[in-house]
């Protein structure tokens, strides 16, 4: 059985490797066809795309006019939304300054009145004293 097998095997060698070389080849074939239809589509898929800009170069100008009318427009709304902004922030800062004035006047007439109360008081203890 052994001789047998190695017979076999023997025999079997230059079939596989005839079939590998016959396979191999028809491989490359394939492989060949299917890059030069490859290399077809993208020339094809370049032709088309190169055609829609030259379409769509026609309109370059119009969404360009199109882009600064919409620009101009925004910016205005922009500098309009930011002027009323600008306007409340003076507006608050004014506010809030009156009001520290206000209450820094009050804190200085308090803290008047107390002094002069405590420097009463002093004098009275004084007199009191003597």
């Amino acid at each position: 059985i052994d001789y047998f097998e190695r017979a076999k095997r023997l025999e079997e060698i230059p079939l596989i490797k005839t079939a590998y070389e016959e396979q191999r080849v028809h491989d490359m074939e394939l492989w060949e066809q299917q890059e030069e239809e490859r290399i077809t589509t993208l020339q094809l898929e370049r032709e088309k795309a190169l055609e829609h800009k030259n379409r769509l170069s026609r309109m370059l100008e119009d969404r360009d006019l199109f882009e600064a009318r919409l620009k101009a427009s925004r910016r205005t709304v922009y500098e309009d939304k930011l002027k009323q902004f600008q306007e409340r922030l003076a507006e608050e800062r004014r506010n809030r300054l009156e009001e520290r004035k206000k209450q820094r006047k009050e804190e200085r007439r308090i803290t008047y009145y107390r002094e002069k109360e405590e420097e009463e008081q002093r004098l009275r203890e004084e007199q009191l004293l003597k």
